[in-house]
Parts: C-alpha cells; sequence; structure tokens
C-alpha cells in the first residue's frame, strides 16, 4: 500500500469513529460500557445480564450513582465504537512507522503524522474521562471538537501525499486570469471554514441542550424538543443560510474560473466543488428532516458526519489554491 493510500485510509476511519460517536450519542450508548478500557472488567463485553455479577449496578457505579440496567445494545454500540477508535490508532501509528520514507521528499508528512497520532491519543485518554464524569456535556463537546482538529490534519497529510504522487504540477498551466481567480477564491474558501467552523460549535451547543431535554422528558414527546432550544438554536439555523449562500457562491466561482479546462488543477476544483454541491445538499435535506420530523434518531450523526465531510472539502479546497499559489511564485 502506497504511503497515499494509507493516509486515506487513515482519514476515512477516522470518519467512521465520527460516525459510529455520533450514533452513540444519538442511541444513549455512552454508557453502555461503564469502565475504561474494559467493558464491564471485560476485553470482550456481556451478551446477556446473567453474564454479569448480581451487583453489577454498584460494582461498576460511576461516581459514586449506580449505572443503569443493562442493555446489551447500547453496551456493544459502545463496544464498537471504541473498537474503531482502536483500529483508527493502529492506523496512525503505522502512518507514522511509514511516514520516515518521506522525509526526504517532505519533512511535513512525518511531523503531522506523529502530531496526528498525539492529538488522537489526547482524544483518547478525554473519552476515558468523558466515561468517568458520567457523560458530562461539556466534556462530551470538547470531545467532539477535537476530532475537528483530527479531521484537518489527516486531510492535510493526505494532500501532502497525494502532491508527493500526482499533484506535483498542481497550477502550472493556470492561465493569468485563473491565478486571479484562485486569489479569490482562497478568501471566500476561508470565509467558508470560519463559517462552517462556528456552525460546528453551534451545533455541539444545541446538541448538547437536546441531550439535556431527552434526559429531562426521559425521551418522550420528541416533537416538542425543538420548541424547548434557546436562542442558539435560532442562531445555528439563521446561520445555514449564510452558509448555504456561501458555499453555493464558491460551487458558482469554481465553475467560472476552470471553464472547460482539462488541467491537473481544475479537475482537481470541479471534482471538490460537485462533492461539496452533494455534501451540502445532503446536509440541507437532514437539517429540513430533523424540523419538521421530530429529530429522528437516525439524522443526528448523518447531519455530523456531513458536516465533518464538508469541513474536508473545504480543507481540501484551501490547501489546492494554496498549492497553486506557491506554483504560481515559483514561475
Amino acid at each position: 500500500m502506497t504511503f497515499y493510500r494509507l493516509a486515506l485510509t487513515t482519514l476515512l476511519l477516522v470518519f467512521c469513529v465520527i460516525l459510529a460517536g455520533g450514533i452513540v450519542r444519538t442511541t444513549g450508548s455512552g454508557m453502555g460500557c461503564p469502565d475504561w478500557p474494559k467493558c464491564f472488567g471485560r476485553y470482550i463485553p456481556p451478551t446477556d445480564i446473567n453474564q454479569l455479577p448480581p451487583d453489577y449496578k454498584t460494582a461498576f457505579a460511576v461516581k459514586g450513582k449506580q449505572i443503569a440496567d443493562f442493555d446489551a445494545f447500547k453496551t456493544w454500540v459502545e463496544y464498537i465504537n471504541r473498537l474503531l477508535g482502536a483500529l483508527l490508532g493502529v492506523a496512525i501509528l503505522i502512518l507514522v512507522i511509514e511516514s520516515r520514507k518521506t522525509w526526504k521528499h517532505d519533512k511535513w508528512l512525518p511531523i503531522l503524522s506523529v502530531l496526528l497520532l498525539i492529538v488522537t491519543g489526547f482524544v483518547g485518554w478525554l473519552g476515558s474521562i468523558v466515561v468517568a464524569t458520567d457523560l458530562e456535556p461539556v466534556k462530551i463537546t470538547i470531545h467532539m471538537m477535537t476530532s475537528v482538529v483530527i479531521v484537518f490534519i489527516a486531510t492535510v497529510v493526505v494532500f501532502r501525499a497525494r502532491t508527493l504522487n500526482e499533484w506535483k504540477t498542481l497550477g502550472q498551466k493556470s492561465s493569468p486570469k485563473q491565478m486571479t481567480g484562485q486569489r479569490r477564491l482562497r478568501l471566500l474558501v476561508v470565509a467558508a471554514l470560519i463559517l462552517t467552523l462556528s456552525q460546528i460549535v453551534m451545533g455541539t451547543q444545541v446538541r448538547e441542550q437536546i441531550d439535556m431535554i431527552a434526559k429531562m422528558l426521559e425521551g418522550r414527546w420528541r416533537e416538542q424538543w425543538i420548541e424547548q432550544l434557546s436562542m442558539v438554536f435560532v442562531a445555528h439555523r439563521s446561520a445555514s443560510w449564510l452558509f448555504v449562500l456561501l458555499n453555493g457562491a464558491i460551487i458558482w466561482y469554481i465553475a467560472r474560473i476552470v471553464n472547460v479546462s482539462e488541467d491537473s488543477l481544475s479537475l482537481t476544483l470541479r471534482r471538490l466543488s460537485m462533492g461539496l454541491m452533494t455534501l451540502i445538499g445532503g446536509e440541507i435535506v437532514l437539517g429540513v428532516v430533523m424540523a419538521y420530523f421530530a429529530i429522528p434518531k437516525f439524522a443526528q450523526p448523518l447531519h455530523l458526519l456531513f458536516a465533518m465531510g464538508i469541513f474536508c472539502l473545504q480543507s481540501l479546497l484551501l490547501l489546492t489554491t494554496m498549492q497553486g499559489k506557491q506554483e504560481e511564485q515559483s514561475v
């Protein structure tokens, strides 16, 4: 496997872990395993309550409080989430080892790979703190936001690994008009990235409120949850219009500057813009579904996954135009 394919596999695993984490939170499975790194004191969790001691609620108490009744589904949802996290850790460790071979060509790849390992290790440790504190909302949000950092670092690694193979000539065939367009495009993408990050932050705050409302109402009357949200939800929903317009402008601008050119830069920008348009369309549909169909459980993790995907593609767009800028300066 080439280093690029290894980096791409690692990035895909990051998204798998994000999706699994979203499912854990949506299904309320965060305490499915009340201890860490084991699950009910086992490396392979139980599938039936008869496999647990009679006093398991007290034996595995968290912060001095008895845990809830054993639920095999929630236990295995959390366990699979942990397995995916462990698999991601192994993939990143292999990435670090293999990155040594790229030192002569790109010294940033080994540095970024090690940084990715450190940040992922921190997130894993933070996950144990989340369990130990009985899923405190603020710690869950910090845990999720740190995932944004992992996505960005992994995206940069993928981009630079691809550059070693196929994108070395990126931007060399750009016309003066395209170069000017790239500079303007960079400004739009930076603005879109900032807005996306702010939307993710507000989205996590909305999610915190939903979790508290769901707990207070014991999961009932889902159709009333949105009505009880604070102004953060209103701001998040209102900013979504600007989000759509700004990213729509990026997609339109890319179509304008690349025209029908078949050079590597134009093809890359065109593909990224099509991917961005697809994810934004999906995000709009999910937003409508959550707003008008009482926040169905399946939509919440997908909403987060699509947001992370949009952030990833925006990052790739920024990196691509920056690479074009470097080629422009070297001409």
